[in-house]
């Protein structure tokens, strides 16, 4: 009975360190920004997702010589074939997000869309590659995505372009209000963090086995 009781107090004392340590650490490692001091002429990777604060760092970024263009891939739309099916028209994600680029800043023909239809990362990651295949002047390149996204974005697409010469650098948007180290007092940034956790477990376990089978 004793027995029973001590493993039942270390369980306890194990979980409870193991709840503390997330808690203190479990948001900031969603988070992957490296430092591009001497990055320039790179290649800006907008992702799609939430858009003005993205969009808005991406145009810092372009602004402050980090890159000579910026690529997206175009988003889906749910819906989007029985809209145009009764000839309605909205603008999605992607469109938005260049309008923010043009109006911040950024010239119109160094800004790129890519067909594409992505549904998620892995779509916009193998879009990308596919994309950067056959042009070897565009060997560096920078995410722009949410910070909360960073870390998982930046595996992903290691794993797509693994088979390129190209540098992959992480650089979430400052306008993204995420607080890393103090996630779990912020309903909508717990939300983020549980969501992100679970997809990164989708990744692990069976995206990145499709994106082997898809590259």
């Amino acid at each position: 009975m004793k027995k029973r009781i001590r493993l039942f107090i270390i369980s306890m004392i194990l979980v409870a360190a193991v709840a503390i340590v997330f808690f203190r650490f479990g948001g900031e490692l969603l988070v992957a920004e490296d430092n591009i001091e001497d990055v320039d002429h790179a290649v800006i990777v907008l992702l799609m997702g939430s858009v003005a604060d993205r969009a808005l760092g991406a145009a810092d970024l372009y602004g402050q010589g980090k890159a000579d263009s910026i690529l997206m891939v175009r988003s889906h739309i749910t819906g989007g074939e029985e809209l145009q099916r009764r000839g309605i028209t909205i603008i999605g994600d992607t469109e938005n997000s260049k309008n923010v680029l043009v109006e911040s800043g950024v010239v119109e023909d160094d800004i790129r869309i890519l067909p594409g239809d992505a549904q998620s990362t892995k779509d916009e990651a193998l879009a990308i590659a596919d994309y950067l295949e056959d042009r070897l002047d565009m060997d560096t390149i920078i995410l722009v995505t949410s910070k909360f996204h960073s870390q998982r974005a930046k595996v992903i697409f290691n794993k797509a372009l693994e088979d390129l010469d190209v540098e992959i650098y992480s650089a979430p948007t400052p306008y993204d209000p995420f607080q890393a180290s103090g996630w779990y007092n912020n309903r909508e940034d717990i939300q983020r963090v549980a969501t992100e956790y679970l997809k990164f477990m989708h990744y692990l376990f069976l995206e990145q086995f499709q994106m082997e089978r898809e590259s």
